[in-house]
């Protein structure tokens, strides 16, 4: 109210409001404060203060604005070094590195105590590419001002890029130190702690890591399978050294029972490992053998029991079955509804071989379960509750074609009967991190000079993007990294949109429309993309061109389609897979596809003794059906790629690959600075057949 009556009162005065702008900023009431500003320099356009102070205001608004209101106020005062430092930041986000250089380094010169000067100086080497200036620089930013949260993470990043993880972990930790609750920090950390190795000189460091990710719920917790395996594997080696397992003298089972990471960890990742599945599913029969027979269920694992029953349930009870334990459970589904206190105890037990959501139990004593732990709320939750939720969902989803294709068909009656994958939580940007498509793009691919329409660049626009083939939704959640995006997801698969659309919904996106659709029918949207993401789906098509080419059709000149293909040299394993699987008669059901691990697991196939340990799609029972069992599957080389874009007048960007490889191919390629050469990339796939194994990934660009 006082600030309405100032301004009343001082309507012609330029400098009052300007600091009554400044105040409206301060408040947040940035559309106010804008206005203000801009009363303020239609009345004094010489004024610097003003014009700097606006030009902060517009940073995140209008970039462009905010880089020409900064120009207009360094004019009136090109000495100023705290304009420099403002121009050079701005400049700096808009992609003009030379000039964010220079104004910086003047900003710097005239003051040598400038903290933001050496810190923004650090990010601009750092884009430049020269990383020991980067580190040079963010390093006196720290000396200037040692508790710097944003300089720590700065830091972080500055030697991730230089290779040294460790001293990356230590960093951003300690920015997390000083400002738990840095989004920026804990999307870093989450960037690239799946690269790092449990050694003794990062255990402590990379545990905190641990414990921290683990507690969100915005993350995918597969990325951090290999570092529970490094973890607990000595652990759990220990303890299955018993027999039973269950054992009062197993000391290392009463430990893993009382690690709250262990149990949690269980419940939001599937660890890819022979040892450590061969020990759960050895807990689990014994854990049925003893409810079977109505003996107690030792109170130390009753946590854990439930952590295994999520487990087995994100895993798709996967785990092979006796004979013996078949019966045990028949008897237990017959004693769990005797009475409530039976019903307590061995459900979890009996959640670990089938969910909750299909046995026929006592409603009540459902309701009445005991929900205190963590643990106990995460059975109930996606054992029962989701489930429910997902068929009440399922009804309300309209189909927008007729599926009449037969390999579409054949496609969608398989992820029917499993939508896949399953997964607890799913990397999520919150808004303020999310980035306009353009900036996503290029640091996702590796060719110079993109262009991009004003979609894909203004921080205003509403980028239309289509995840084609969106299955469970996780790379509908994975969308959210683009600012103001309108979303479209299609899919074959009712039950797998029931469960996108649950995700969604969870993570609160109100911008995503999901349909029933078949990419052959995309034209049946009605409207053109400015981004399309098309991951793992063009090759399950009967012909690949021909789902390209109706999703081209639908991207916007100057627009983006993102793509993930089979290598045909990466997956020789899986071919002879599938070759075996047919010869030796695997149906692709439940238990043909148990029968098939087990035969793996025990090398009784020799040929695929590799399998289980570099395929994690192995340990889930719908990732190892699509893994080798797929109905249908094109596998592609760089030279079937080539002709591929050029059939569709596609220009490729170049491969997403993490940055050991991209270094191997530039010191065999030197000439080719884009790494865009296919030709290129053929040979040297030749050379490292493994390079592709997690498909070929990369942006295609459609010329406006």
């Amino acid at each position: 109210m006082l600030v309405e009556k100032a301004i009343e009162a001082e309507q012609g005065n330029s400098f009052t409001l300007g600091l009554l702008a400044t105040i409206e900023k301060a408040l947040g009431n940035i559309d106010r404060a804008s206005e203000l500003f801009e009363k303020s320099i239609n009345i004094d356009q010489r004024n610097p203060d003003i014009l700097h102070n606006y030009s902060i205001l517009l940073a995140e608004k209008d970039p462009s604005k905010a880089v020409n209101i900064s120009n207009r106020a360094l004019a009136m005062s090109p000495e100023n070094s705290y304009y420099l430092e403002r121009n050079g930041y701005l400049k700096w986000k808009q992609g003009d590195l030379d000039n964010a250089l220079e104004s910086t380094i003047k900003a710097i010169e005239l003051s040598p105590d400038l903290i933001d000067a050496h810190l923004n100086l650090g990010g601009i080497f750092k884009d430049l590419g020269n990383l020991d200036q980067a580190l040079a620089s963010t390093l006196k930013s720290l000396e200037l001002k040692s508790d710097n949260s944003k300089a720590h993470m700065n830091l972080g990043g500055i030697y991730k890029d230089l290779g040294n993880l460790d001293q990356a972990l230590a960093s951003t930790l300690k920015s997390l130190e000083l400002k738990p609750d840095n989004l920026s920090a804990l999307n870093n950390l989450n960037g690239f702690i799946d690269q790092l190795t449990l050694s003794p000189s990062n255990a402590q460091n990379l545990t905190k890591a641990y414990e921290l990710l683990i507690n969100l719920d915005n993350i995918s917790h597969s990325k951090l399978s290999m570092i529970f395996i490094q973890t607990f594997l000595p652990a759990i080696q220990e303890a299955a050294k018993f027999n039973p397992i269950i054992s009062a003298e197993n000391n290392a089972l009463t430990n893993l029972a009382g690690d709250w990471r262990l149990r949690k960890s269980l419940t939001l990742l599937i660890p890819p490992h022979q040892a450590i599945e061969h020990f759960l599913r050895r807990l689990r029969k014994e854990l049925v053998g003893l409810a079977a027979n109505q003996q107690v269920i030792p109170e130390i694992l009753r946590a854990l029991t439930e952590s295994l029953a999520t487990q087995c349930f994100l895993n798709e009870y996967v785990y092979a079955q006796s004979p013996e334990e078949e019966v045990f459970v028949n008897q237990l589904i017959e004693l769990i509804n005797d009475n409530q206190n039976s019903f307590n105890q061995y459900l979890a037990v009996l959640a670990c071989y089938a969910p909750i959501y299909r046995l026929s139990l006592k409603q009540d004593w459902l309701k009445d379960y005991p929900t205190s732990s963590h643990e106990s709320r995460a059975l109930i939750q996606t054992q029962l509750e989701e489930p429910n939720e997902e068929e009440k969902i399922k009804s309300a989803i309209l189909t927008s074609s007729v599926i009449n294709d037969a390999v579409s068909s054949k496609v969608k009656a398989m992820y029917e009967e499993n939508p896949y994958p399953r997964y607890r939580y799913a990397d999520h940007t919150s808004n303020s991190l999310a980035k306009t498509p353009s900036e996503t793009i290029k640091l996702e691919s590796t060719k110079y000079n993109l262009q991009f329409s004003e979609e894909l660049i203004a921080n205003h626009s509403h980028p239309k993007v289509l995840i084609a083939g969106c299955g469970t939704g996780n790379q509908v959640i994975n969308a959210s990294r683009y600012k103001n995006a309108q979303i479209t997801a299609i899919d074959l698969s009712r039950p797998s949109l029931a469960y996108a659309i649950r995700k969604a919904e969870g993570y609160n996106m109100n911008n995503v429309s999901f349909k029933i659709i078949d990419i052959l029918h995309v034209a049946n949207l009605k409207a053109t993309f400015d981004i399309i993401e098309c991951s793992g789906v063009l090759h399950h098509m009967e012909d690949p061109g021909k789902g390209i080419s109706a999703l081209k059709s639908q991207l916007a000149h100057g627009g983006y389609i993102k793509l993930a293909l089979y290598s045909e040299i990466a997956r020789q394993q899986i071919v002879e897979a599938r070759n075996q699987i047919k010869q030796l008669g695997f149906k692709s059901t439940p238990n043909g596809i148990r029968d098939f691990r087990q035969q793996v697991f025990q090398g009784q196939l020799k040929e695929l003794s590799g399998l289980s340990k570099i395929w994690v799609d192995f340990y889930s029972l719908s990732e190892c059906r699509d893994l080798c069992f797929h109905v249908q599957e094109h596998r592609f080389t760089a030279e079937s790629i080539q002709h591929l874009l050029d059939t569709q007048g596609l220009i490729f960007c170049g491969f997403m690959l993490p940055k050991t490889i991209r270094s191997s191919y530039q010191e065999q390629y030197p000439d080719d600075s884009e790494m865009t050469s296919l030709e290129n990339w053929g040979e040297f796939e030749k050379k490292h057949p493994t390079t592709f194994r997690g498909m070929y990934q990369f942006w295609a660009y459609k010329h406006s």
